[in-house]
């Protein structure tokens, strides 16, 4: 079996590591509790210990280069006879290096709220309170008018418009 090697998080405020040195090279064995490498967190440098017994098969992240906590920096193999697994499932992954992919969140685009009326199956139009009170304090039949909104809805600016009034700019 094959055993991944983590970027410990050696502090609360740590967010990535820094690998000073593997004190093991690949091929060479491993035992449980045994010093692997030293990372450089943003406190001090600490000994990573392995977790699990067998032979270091492959470095992912070398000394020198950081890494997120929690990603897989090395791999453990339990036989030597897994070592050459580890080393062909280490190139088809592709390991995280220095830092990580950080997204960019997408604007989030204010929508003004559009009091609107729809046309159902039955020939029938809904219109919202503020859409029928505008009607109203106008003067103007808002089933008449026809809808600019989706699926033929009548919109506040569609009854603004058959006012002969320009349409007023909303805020959110």
């Amino acid at each position: 079996m094959i055993h991944e090697v983590f970027m410990p998080a050696l502090s609360s405020t740590m967010t990535e590591g820094k690998i000073v040195s593997w004190v093991k090279s690949p091929g060479e064995k491993v035992a449980k509790g045994e010093t692997v490498l030293i990372v450089e967190s943003d406190k001090a440098d600490m000994d990573v210990e392995s977790f699990s017994e067998g032979y270091l098969a492959t470095i992912l992240v070398p000394a020198g280069e950081s890494a997120p906590v929690g990603a897989t920096i090395g791999l453990i193999a339990e036989t030597e006879a897994e070592i050459e697994a580890a080393q062909q499932q280490a190139s088809k992954e592709s390991a995280p290096r220095s830092t990580p992919t950080v997204s960019t969140p997408e604007p989030v685009v204010a929508s003004t709220p559009t009091v609107t009326t729809t046309v159902s199956s039955n020939g029938r139009k809904f219109a919202s309170p503020l859409a029928r009170k505008l009607a109203k304090e106008l003067g103007i039949d808002w089933q008449s008018i026809p809808g600019s909104g989706p699926h033929g809805r009548v919109v506040v600016e569609d009854i603004q418009k058959a006012s002969g009034k320009v349409p007023i700019a909303t805020t959110p």
